[in-house]
């Protein structure tokens, strides 16, 4: 290979993670390597030397197990091989490329992981994220951490410790709820310097215009898990005017009780519409993302993400998405979840109406499939080499279907940038019973061409894991020769 290092490296830092989910409720940093960077970290010793840098940049210690290899690789390193001129290139990230580390609870033996860990990192020089989620009981290694002149950012879930005096302008608070915001310990923690990025409120309920007027570093997302009765959004003016960093604001009604008997302001024409045109019983609001307007004082909030469920024998999916875009015209993820619709559509006409979602970037189909119809198409053959599971057959039909579909929707969808894939059905489809297969991954619009690629993963009814589809190859009409994950 004749390219130069420096190009290399720009390479493999583009394919070189499993992309993170664009609405994980986690502010996390850590990172999967994709399957494409491990293949090239074994193909010869100068790609290896490039992988490196990525393959070990996240480091996550899930157990004491992995405390203690991370605690040997460092004392052989630095007692065996700094003899020598020549590093091994297996232990030689430790030092050079370890820029996050994520770290577990450990359970019943969290004070042997602590105590493994405090002294190895110093060694650690370019560690800038730490992940201590459960933090509150283990003050000794919090604070190891923060003596840490590299490191920027300890990402935590539990509040720390009410004896830790430090200066906690370090770490950020990925969460807490009702009624924990009001304990003096956060109120200490804040005034330590300490951030608190998400809120979440169990019971909006309890909100009032006192709320309004408190003010919490660092804050960028309200999560409000909606219930029966109705909320009253006073207080969103305040605290907006008081928090230039609050940007989204979620609604969450997985139990489908708050949108049926209560109309936001903010979806109020969508709703006043839909019952206008008898759409409002074809439908169920589950999730409302809100984002703020540009200026750090805008009170300008509008829906830029939205989950709908459809109910038994809806028929009317084309009439919906058709308001949602009118409705909604900055609206860049949506979910549609069709598991009790009735009717059926074809593929281009459903096309047709996503693509007057024009700022849409985020798209997630659950099952969506059986309500496909693809007229006189010939979809493309995919199927597991010489394999007799019905299964497997009716697994790969899917995804075929669901790659022609998605590769239609890139084509027509200009803004759309990723698709989320989640389908289900039964070894026998005509009365609903029998073994299950899935279909779950994550595809991405790579180019001008609009071209679809990623990867999904078949289970079958036992739970194993079964095929890997990759959809740019089924897109283009190859048959795949599967094989087990």
């Amino acid at each position: 290979m004749s390219l130069p290092n420096e190009l290399l490296h720009s390479i493999f830092e583009y394919l070189a993670y499993i992309p993170n989910l664009p609405d994980s409720p986690s502010k996390s940093q850590f990172k999967c390597a994709s399957p494409e960077l491990l293949a090239l970290s074994v193909t010869n010793w100068r790609l290896r030397r490039i992988c490196l840098h990525f393959l070990f940049a996240n480091i996550k210690i899930r157990h004491i197990k992995d405390a203690r290899r991370l605690e040997d690789s460092s004392l052989v390193l630095f007692e065996k091989f700094t003899k020598y001129v020549t590093f091994d290139l297996l232990l030689l990230p430790l030092l050079t490329v370890l820029r996050l580390l994520a770290i577990s609870h450990f359970f019943s033996r969290s004070e042997e992981g602590d105590r493994i860990l405090c002294p190895i990192l110093p060694c650690m020089k370019r560690l800038e994220w730490v992940e201590l989620r459960f933090c509150s009981a283990r003050s000794v290694l919090l604070e190891a951490i923060l003596a840490q002149p590299s490191v920027s950012t300890v990402l935590v879930e539990q509040l720390p410790d009410a004896s830790l005096r430090d200066n906690l302008s370090k770490v950020v608070h990925e969460g807490t709820s009702i009624p924990t915001v009001f304990s003096p310990n956060l109120e200490r923690c804040l005034d330590q310097g300490m951030r608190l990025v998400r809120l979440e409120v169990l019971d909006p309920g309890l909100l009032n215009e006192d709320f309004g007027q408190r003010h919490f570093a660092g804050l960028e997302e309200l999560k409000l898990s909606m219930r029966r009765y109705p909320v009253s959004f006073s207080w969103l003016s305040a605290l907006s005017s008081t928090h230039s960093s609050l940007k989204e604001v979620w609604l969450i009604d997985d139990n489908r009780q708050y949108f049926r008997r209560h109309t936001p302001i903010f979806i109020s024409s969508f709703i006043e519409e839909s019952q206008r045109q008898d759409l409002s019983k074809n439908y169920i609001i589950k999730r409302v993302g809100l984002c703020r307007g540009t200026g750090q004082c805008s009170q300008d909030w509008y829906v830029m993400s939205l989950t709908i469920f459809t109910t038994f024998a809806s028929t009317s999916l084309v009439e919906i998405l058709t308001l949602v875009s009118t409705s909604f015209p900055k609206l860049e993820t949506l979910t549609l979840d069709l598991d009790s619709h009735k009717a059926t559509y074809d593929v281009d006409d459903l096309a047709a109406v996503l693509a007057r979602c024009s700022s849409l970037r985020v798209l997630y189909l659950h099952n969506v499939f059986k309500r496909l119809r693809f007229g006189n198409r010939c979809l493309p053959t995919v199927c597991r080499a010489n394999s007799t599971s019905t299964l497997d057959r009716l697994a790969a039909r899917a995804a075929s279907g669901l790659s022609t579909f998605t590769s239609r929707v890139a084509k027509e969808v200009l803004s759309l940038d990723t698709f989320y894939i989640y389908d289900m059905g039964y070894e026998y489809e005509k009365y609903g019973c029998g073994k299950r297969w899935y279909l779950v991954g994550w595809l991405h619009v790579l180019n001008g061409n609009r071209d679809v690629d990623g990867t999904v993963r078949c289970k079958n009814g036992t739970g194993h894991s079964g095929v890997r589809l990759g959809t740019k190859m089924i897109s283009r009409g190859f048959g795949m020769e599967s094989h087990e994950s």
